[in-house]
Formats: structure tokens, sequence, C-alpha cells
């Protein structure tokens, strides 16, 4: 399978801003944790929806998925080595690799949902009556 880079990035760069948007402007609650799965799902089904077929949605949104995590989580494990120190960044990183398996089944049932909707928008329809 053939991946579209192009569709993966614009699924990252989605769920990236989106990201940003929810930790400036929504309010640490309960609840909030809730928000902050939103921008993955979306980008997911971004990523999934530039694509046609459940399947392919279904690749291309964990790996959009995947790939924001990925970056965010190097960001945040060298940050944390240069203020927490080692351990605690390392330990963050262990932990935060575990949690990016489970990132991708979201983004990839976002991106299969995309892809579908996709796949059916792209039917063209005959009308009654028109000669072939």
């Amino acid at each position: 399978m053939k991946i579209d880079w192009r569709a993966v990035i614009t699924g990252f760069l989605t769920a990236f801003v989106l990201g940003l948007l929810a930790v400036w402007f929504v309010p640490m609650t309960e609840m909030s944790g809730l928000v902050q799965a939103l921008p993955g799902l979306v980008g997911g089904f971004v990523a999934g929806y530039m694509v046609v077929g459940v399947g392919r949605g279904a690749v291309h949104g964990g790996l959009a998925t995947v790939l924001g995590g990925v970056v965010l989580l190097v960001v945040w494990a060298l940050f944390g080595a240069l203020f927490a120190g080692l351990f605690p960044a390392f330990t963050g990183l262990a932990l935060g690799l575990f949690v990016l398996i489970f990132q991708a089944i979201p983004g990839a049932i976002a991106g299969a949902i995309g892809g579908w909707m996709k796949g059916r928008r792209d039917t063209t329809r005959e009308t009654v009556g028109t000669p072939r």
C-alpha cells in the first residue's frame, strides 16, 4: 500500500493545531481529558478523508495520530531531561511509548470513518432515464 504522506502530515498538523487551541482555551477540569482526545480523532478523520477507502483511511488516520504523538513525546522527553532530570524523563518516555500504542486505535477508527465517508461521497449516481 502506498502511503499518501500529504494526508498524514495534514492530519498531524490538524491535530497539533487543535491540541494547542484546546490547551490554551479549555480550562483544566475533570472532563477536560475528553476535550484533549478530540484533536487526535479529528486529525485521524482528516487524514482518512483525504484518501478513499476504509482500509487506507484507517492506516493514514493511525499514522497521523502516531506521528503527532511521537513528535510531542520526543519534545516532552527532551524538555523533561533538561528540566526534571534523566530518570523522570526516561520513565515518562517509556510510559509515553506504551500509551502511544493505544493512541493509534482511535486515530485509525476515525480515519476509517473518514475514508468510508469520502468513498461514499465520490460515487456517482445515475439519474433515471439518462442514456449511457
